[in-house]
């Protein structure tokens, strides 16, 4: 008797430290890669942890951290799963539902459901909230529970960026529904929210620090990391230090004058170069008869440097901008468009076959007895757009073009290109994650954002169908046939986009910073050897 005891004292024993061993810590699974922190410097503090409120990008990028959507972008700018395992749309494309995971769990332990779903959108929609989200449902006609974990979104009319509008990430109603909606703003949740997603807030301290820890009820692998801190730096200067002696551990936007100092340093930094979505250009106003043919655009173009533009201001970090669509949305980027190369004694070539040449000696090209001169306009407090300027200047100089360069306050300088009252700019985009030029390259847009006047019925009617195409592959043929013609028009010159340098010492591993977010994936980096 005494043995059956002991052997089953024996398995009691094995018994109890097999369930030790599925630990949701995982602190005993023996991962080598479990634990540490890092610390993440930054110039400003954030408004809000509350999704529906946060305006910054830096907030946006933390409350993502620990709050999940339907289904996020990737690195190839698609969507993939969060917290919906899979989505379908209606034949019409006036229904889109969503099937939503039934292992994901708040922080505090119940389930995230099609209830938090709609009471999400529900709190969008209402004017009494007053999100800065809410335009995202201006199609949304109702939100229908189908089921416990299925929602569908009915809109009033199909459009390809359903997802971009229903995807976001959602709230607890368990949390929020008692709230009166016009507090919903001030309420202690946007300073202590519970989490659905791989971390949670540990504290938060205004005006110094935020951090952040694993969050075990997370139905995803633990973080690796113990902390993630967000220390609050306001002086850049101060913040570049810190990072150089290793009191931080990654800023996410040095200035590119910087990086060949932070490379010298010794200081054991990796400098991440990512794409940027924000790109420069000179807009020509297509109402100046200097302007009104494109081989003159094309012409000017040719006598741009780019890569000397780059290499000169952005220190290499930027590369050719070769129209508006971002390389990054790669399902639409038309590949196949070649950059314009510089060719100063091209572009006199067709400015003299156009008329253009110094009849005079004087050094800049006439026609008809007038010169080939316009005012360059430019907004202060934009040192970069600034020095464009001069070394368009400076270029065009070179062909015989002769450019003033007028230095505006950016109220003046915007209700010039508003009014149409202005020869060329210079100015940047930052564009959207989605392709919808409408507002900038469309001929009905010339009270939007199309400031230069820019009209080819060519171009309306590939913009018209490719906003409204639901097949992507259709709507990617559309969009590459778009991108050719609109740089064949040169309407205006693309100069370059400008890329982000995201400093991280490199003893953390599969660092993986994007576009969509510095810290994108951070639940997979972890502290590794050989640093």
């Amino acid at each position: 008797m005494k043995y059956f005891l002991l052997i089953l004292a024996i398995l009691i024993h094995i018994v109890l430290i097999s369930c030790q061993s599925n630990d949701n810590s995982q602190t005993k699974t023996g991962d080598n890669r479990l634990g540490g922190r890092i610390i993440i410097g930054v110039n400003n503090d954030i408004e809000t942890l509350n999704p529906i409120f946060t305006e910054s990008a830096l907030a946006q990028e933390i409350v993502h951290l620990m709050l999940l959507g339907l289904a996020d972008l990737d690195e190839n700018s698609e969507f993939s799963p969060e917290l919906a395992e899979s989505w379908k749309s209606s034949d019409d494309y006036l229904k889109l539902t969503y099937h939503l995971r039934k292992d994901a769990l708040w922080s505090d332990g119940l389930p995230v459901t099609a209830e938090d779903v709609k009471f999400t959108y529900d709190l969008l929609m209402d004017t009494l909230v007053a999100s800065p989200r809410q335009g995202a449902c201006d199609f949304i006609k109702n939100i229908t529970i189908v089921d416990s974990f299925t929602v569908t979104f009915e809109f009033t009319e199909a459009y390809p960026t359903q997802l971009f509008d229903t995807a976001g990430e959602i709230l607890p109603k368990h949390v929020l529904d008692k709230v009166e909606r016009k507090e919903l703003k001030n309420h202690d949740f946007g300073r202590n929210p519970i989490s659905s997603g791989p971390f949670k807030l540990k504290k938060w301290v205004s005006q110094q620090y935020l951090e952040l820890e694993p969050n075990d009820k997370y139905f995803g692998r633990r973080a690796y990391l113990d902390q993630v801190i967000f220390k609050i730096v306001p002086d850049k200067t101060n913040l570049l230090m810190q990072l150089k002696s290793g009191e931080i551990d990654m800023v996410s936007d040095v200035p590119a004058s910087e990086i060949e100092s932070l490379k010298k340093s010794k200081s054991g930094l990796t400098v991440y170069q990512v794409d940027g979505r924000v790109y420069y250009y000179l807009g020509y106003n297509g109402k100046n008869p200097l302007f009104s043919d494109k081989e003159i655009r094309r012409a000017l173009s040719m006598a741009l440097d780019r890569h000397k533009i780059i290499e000169a201001l952005l220190y290499g970090y930027g590369k050719p901008c070769l129209g508006p669509l971002a390389p990054m949305v790669k399902w639409a980027f038309n590949e196949d468009v070649k950059e314009i190369p510089y060719n100063p004694e091209a572009a006199k070539v067709d400015l003299k076959n156009a008329g253009w040449q110094d009849n005079d000696g004087d050094g800049i090209l006439d026609k008809n007895g007038k010169k080939f001169e316009f005012t360059l306009s430019c907004a202060t407090g934009n040192q970069l757009k600034a020095d464009v300027a001069v070394i368009a200047q400076e270029q065009l100089k070179k062909i015989g073009i002769k450019v003033n360069i007028e230095m505006l306050e950016w109220t003046t300088f915007i209700d010039q290109i508003q009014s149409k009252n202005f020869d060329a700019c210079v100015n940047g985009w930052s564009t959207p994650y989605y392709v919808d030029p409408t507002p900038v390259f469309h001929s009905g847009s010339t009270d939007m954002f199309n400031f230069i006047s820019y009209a080819n019925p060519k171009v309306d009617e590939l913009i018209e169908k490719g906003r409204v195409e639901m097949d992507q592959q259709k709507a990617a043929d559309i969009w590459k046939e778009f991108h050719k013609i609109l740089y064949e028009d040169q309407p205006y010159t693309f100069l370059f986009w400008i890329d982000q340098a995201v400093a991280v010492n490199n003893k953390y591993k599969n660092v993986t910073p994007l576009a969509l977010s510095s810290v994108y994936n951070l639940e997979n980096w972890y502290i590794g050897s050989g640093n």
